[in-house]
């Protein structure tokens, strides 16, 4: 399958900064699946208004203020498959929730000058 598995988190620490490239994940915000343009938007955000910490799709990783990331998560992510795709040979683990989650009390305790960081895995 063609697409994107997308994480979005809070920062443990300092939260009013910019993620750097070590795993600094906190409570989930929020997960979808997407096809090949749903990372489109993310990439965006990142580059004009936030940072690309770089990756090859594993993951590939971002940082971006609340105020730009969550309109559009709690709108539905652009182009989020719902349900989520599996092809009949994946391995499927328990954690696998198959449909985009938000994590409504997650999003309420996030300032929106707080920085979030996203994560990206290509599920090609």
């Amino acid at each position: 399958m063609l697409g994107w598995h997308i994480s979005v988190y809070r920062q443990q620490g300092n939260r009013f900064s910019p993620a750097k490239d070590i795993d600094e994940r906190g409570a989930r915000v929020a997960v979808w699946q997407t096809g090949l343009g749903g990372l489109d938007w993310i990439e965006d955000v990142a580059r004009t208004k936030g940072q690309c910490l770089g990756g090859n799709g594993y993951p590939s990783r971002y940082s971006a203020q609340a105020h730009h990331l969550l309109s559009a998560i709690l709108a539905g992510p652009p182009n989020a498959r719902n349900p989520w795709h599996a092809d009949p040979g994946d391995i499927l683990g328990p954690k696998w929730v198959g449909h985009t989650l938000i994590d409504q009390e997650v999003v309420k305790a996030c300032h929106p000058d707080e920085w979030l960081l996203i994560e990206a895995w290509d599920e090609s």
